[in-house]
């Protein structure tokens, strides 16, 4: 009896936890800052700043644009007319941005919280943001 009880906590467990991943891909839209990237498990670059962000943007049907913004010290951005469609696809729990009309790029998406993001690349490169948020320095 306690498997079968077991069984079932998991089971239910698991099922919320997809369910919150789905709510969740909300967080991705926004500025992100890269942190840094890495292979195999080993750090190959570390940014302590960086002059350009990637803003993402995803409506409620699961598609959306990533595009680069530089942040003005004014709280505005200098915004890049250049940006790169993408769709979300979810594959045995798993969370994809698919990039491009061909489908050509694709990352996965590892972690992704209110202040954090990680996506994993088809080459294995992982690439690892922080939640960016707009300052005004000119109103301190």
């Amino acid at each position: 009896m306690k498997k079968i009880n077991f069984v079932i906590i998991t089971l239910f467990g698991l099922i919320f936890y997809s369910c919150n991943e789905i709510k969740n891909l909300q967080y991705i839209n926004g500025y992100w800052e890269i942190n840094s990237v890495m292979i195999e498990g080993k750090e190959i670059k570390n940014y302590p700043f960086s002059g350009t962000l990637d803003y993402f943007i995803i409506d409620e049907k699961n598609k959306g644009f990533r595009k680069k913004v530089k942040p003005k010290i004014d709280g505005s951005f200098e915004i890049n007319m250049h940006e790169i469609n993408f769709e979300i696809e979810m594959k045995k729990n798993e969370i994809y941005l698919v990039y491009g009309k061909g489908k050509n790029f694709v990352e996965s998406v590892i972690k992704l919280d209110s202040t954090k993001m990680i996506l994993k690349n088809m080459d294995g490169y992982v690439y690892e943001y922080k939640r960016f948020l707009p300052n005004n320095f000119l109103d301190e």
